[in-house]
């Protein structure tokens, strides 16, 4: 409120759009979702926010969120990033809303900030959070030091088994963590979907498959390590005859090294063994062979049973392990199931044709769309408004050019040149979408503002500025234009429909960007398995349809907001 005690001009109007109750309401949603979509990380990750892991904390999801190989859309990358810059935002615009100047600085500084880190943290190299550089390095040593060992000496082989602890020892904390918790996390999802498997297993057995597991992911590990067991006991089996001989023949060898040199009493390295022949070669090698096949199978199977033993255990003492809200997977992660599947289980453990959750997909695909709705939007304004000024502006042959060529760029239809262009330049990215859609869409506003100039150049206080000799475009873009665009706002959230509209449409006919998440991607999905899955068509089909009607009703209160006549009412 100023000092003669009336509102000013934007408080004013906010104060009218909040008495319109529907569009305050559907504002409500908006925003609901553009938080979903800022902060899904939080609602849908394979990641924890925190966890006690072997007497120290950990904080996972934090460490993975700038990570190019677990987010791997740079637009998830700039989300994260933006989940910060966002609140620092709100903070300095609260503190500081009473100073203009500063204020246009602050932002400016944290928008510069948000746009170079993000630059940064997309194209850097990838460096895994799990990853210890000088253990990698250790092992890879090791590794060329055995190939080498074993390309020079033909019956040498390394006589220590391979064994659990030892993997350990090149694990780093972070990679145990992880595989700790993608253990847990598959018993967590078995503990859930056990309800379901009587049902599932008559409907299997309707189906003739009486042997077919439920497909969760708990069940695929069992049914995969249960596999690689029968296939290590087959290949013990195979060579339980042979091995005692062979067995002999190699300690026999092994004993004579060792009284000919003590230095490398664990390899079969011996001078001696230089100078025998082919034929006296063959059957030491042929012994080597069945010794070494039966004995890493027999550790191989060790092994795995000390892994599930390991896995067991840490799982049991993890603590404080605080999941996100929604729901323990990550958009990109497999998170098993099948259709049989799908069609018992409730909404919330559905999984898309290409086994990962469909929850987690709804909840990202929503930056999809804000992205395409903002930044399509945006590109449409930037051609549309300077085009609309000018036009409206100096008018004459200027104008009649420029309305000439809105006509003729209008008559090219938005979404059959997004067609066009996908299949001409056979890309699919979103970007180009989006750039596609706003080099398209900004006629709209373009005419808006061309019939704002008209009518706003004739008044009083353009005249005022000629008089006092400013030029030309600081008239345009510094009284005319600001006096343009409040009414210019009522066309912003039914632009934002319409390429959102546009996106969702173009990836429900399967030219959307492959790989997404993206609505209309899921929407293509349900249609190709329709009508075996029609209820994966459903969820985002209805989540797009409540934020165009949410944005509809903003745009429908704002322009009631707007009207001077409703406010002096």
């Amino acid at each position: 409120m100023n000092r003669n005690g009336h509102y000013s001009y934007w408080k004013s109007v906010w104060l009218q759009f909040k008495k319109h109750r529907l569009g305050y309401c559907a504002l409500i949603v908006v925003i609901t979702f553009c938080l979903m979509g800022i902060y899904a990380p939080f609602l849908a990750s394979s990641k924890p926010f925190i966890v006690y892991f072997d007497g120290e904390w950990y904080f996972p999801l934090f460490r993975y969120l700038f990570y190019q190989r677990f987010f791997s859309k740079r637009l998830d990358l700039f989300y994260n990033l933006l989940m910060f810059t966002l609140p620092v935002m709100i903070l300095t615009w609260y503190a500081l809303r009473h100073h203009r100047r500063w204020l246009k600085v602050s932002i400016s500084i944290i928008l510069i900030l948000q746009f170079s880190l993000f630059l940064y943290l997309a194209y850097r190299r990838p460096v895994d959070p799990a990853a210890d550089r000088q253990l990698t390095q250790k092992r890879q040593m090791e590794l060329k030091q055995m190939r080498q060992l074993a390309a020079e000496h033909p019956l040498w082989f390394n006589e220590t088994v391979i064994s659990w602890d030892t993997t350990l020892t090149y694990l780093s904390p972070y990679a145990k963590l992880n595989l700790v918790l993608r253990h847990k996390q598959r018993q967590e999802q078995q503990k859930i979907l056990i309800p379901y498997v009587n049902r599932y297993s008559a409907d299997s057995k309707l189906r003739g498959n009486t042997d077919l597991a439920m497909p969760t992911l708990w069940q695929l590990d069992q049914d995969h390590l249960k596999d690689q067991k029968q296939r290590l006991e087959q290949i013990i089996e195979h060579n339980a005859q042979a091995y005692p001989e062979a067995k002999a023949t190699i300690d026999k060898l092994h004993e004579a090294c060792k009284a000919e040199s003590t230095l490398l009493p664990s390899w079969m390295i011996c001078n001696f063994l230089t100078h025998l022949s082919p034929e006296e070669l063959r059957p030491l090698m042929n012994a080597k062979r069945i010794v070494q096949t039966y004995d890493n199978a027999l550790s191989q199977i060790k092994y795995l049973n000390d892994k599930q033993e390991w896995l067991d255990q840490q799982a049991a003492g993890l603590h404080f392990d605080i999941m996100p809200l929604v729901t323990p997977f990550h958009w990109e992660d497999d998170a098993g199931g099948n259709e049989m599947l799908n069609k018992i289980v409730g909404w919330g453990e559905l999984t898309r044709i290409n086994r990962k959750d469909l929850v987690a997909g709804l909840i990202f695909g929503t930056r999809i769309s804000i992205s395409v709705g903002i930044l399509a939007v945006g590109l449409a304004l930037l051609i549309g408004i300077p085009i609309g000024a000018f036009s409206g502006y100096y008018g004459g042959k200027i104008d009649i050019v420029t309305y000439r060529l809105i006509e003729i760029w209008e008559s090219m239809p938005t979404f059959f040149m997004l067609l066009m262009v996908v299949a001409f330049l056979q890309s699919k990215s979103i970007f180009l979408v989006i750039a596609v859609i706003g080099f398209f869409g900004w006629t709209n506003f373009s005419r808006y503002v061309r019939g704002e100039f008209f009518k706003q150049k004739q008044l009083p206080y353009v005249e005022a500025c000629h008089a006092m000799g400013f030029k030309d475009r600081y008239i345009m873009f510094s009284h005319l234009l600001p006096n343009a665009i409040p009414p210019l706002l009522t066309l912003v959230p039914f632009a934002m429909m319409g390429a959102i509209t546009s996106e969702a449409g173009l990836s429900f006919l399967g030219l959307g960007e492959e790989n997404s998440c993206s609505w209309g991607v899921l929407m293509d999905e349900g249609r190709n398995a329709f009508p075996n899955e029609s209820y994966l068509l459903w969820p985002p089909a209805i989540m797009l349809t409540i934020l165009l009607v949410a944005i509809a009703l903003v745009g429908d209160a704002l322009r009631d907001a707007l009207d001077p006549k409703l406010r002096k009412r």
